[in-house]
């Protein structure tokens, strides 16, 4: 069957994000050492449960401030956010091109906060998507389950069976390929861009 809907994933397809450099901002920013903010922060879990909906923006980013101990500004919360990610245009470019084909929409592992500011941390990609930029948080659920597909594609009224789903973390495209979508694993190691051109090529969507 072909392909009516692509979903694309964000940071490592769409964009290139610097973990690290997101850190060193905080830091920067706070005065606690990145290490510490990367095992109180994501470590724990808590950033995770953000991104499955556990909390609102305010609620998540009080709760920032309490387990660092200082009062973090959503706005040094977005200026590290911003800073670690590069837009990948040429990703864009294909994004469009597909877009004259199919259905595309973008599903990312992301909290609250992202998801209320995408537009100032890429403004590029919160116009290219405009509704059809998805969260985990706002399904309540995330890529490690194969459900969250299932209700991004009832949302968009998309079909498993005639969706393509692409992803920089295997793991995720698994949980893809068991809600019944086809998938294609981005990795700069194993062909970047050139291999998912390709893939689009074969599938008559570019």
């Amino acid at each position: 069957m072909a392909i009516e809907t692509v979903l694309f994933d964000m940071d490592g397809v769409l964009s290139h994000y610097d973990f690290a450099h997101r850190l060193e901002v905080l830091s920067a920013g706070t005065g606690v050492p990145a290490a510490e903010i990367d095992q109180l922060i994501f470590g724990s879990g808590f950033d995770a449960a953000a991104d499955d909906g556990a909390y609102d923006a305010d609620e998540y980013m009080a709760e920032f401030s309490r387990r660092l101990g200082v009062p973090v500004s959503t706005e040094l919360w977005l200026e590290a956010r911003e800073a670690s990610m590069t837009i990948d245009l040429e990703m864009l470019a294909i994004v469009r091109a597909v877009a004259e084909r199919a259905r595309v929409a973008m599903l990312t592992n992301n909290g609250p906060v992202l998801r209320a500011h995408l537009a100032r941390v890429a403004p590029e990609i919160a116009a290219l998507f405009g509704e059809r930029a998805f969260f985990s948080c706002q399904f309540g659920t995330g890529k490690t389950s194969p459900e969250v597909f299932r209700l991004v594609l009832d949302t968009i009224g998309g079909l498993a069976e005639t969706a393509l789903f692409i992803d920089d973390t295997e793991a995720y495209a698994e949980n893809a390929r068991v809600a019944g979508l086809r998938t294609h694993h981005f990795s700069h190691d194993s062909g970047g861009v050139p291999a998912l051109r390709a893939e689009l090529e074969r599938l008559e969507l570019v």
